[in-house]
């Protein structure tokens, strides 16, 4: 799932990105974190609600 959303890398490693996307409830992407900063991620979203 991860390749899938470019969230890991291809190939056979698949390491994971720090990439992060917020969901709605109807099932679709409401935002894009293409370098979520682990630091400020928590408030980052907190402030898209």
């Amino acid at each position: 799932m991860g390749t899938q959303y470019g969230a890991a890398d291809p190939g056979e490693t698949k390491n994971a990105r720090r990439i992060a996307y917020i969901i709605g409830p109807e099932g679709k992407v409401r935002n894009v974190f293409p370098k979520a900063n682990t630091a400020t991620f928590a408030a980052d979203v907190l402030a898209l609600l």
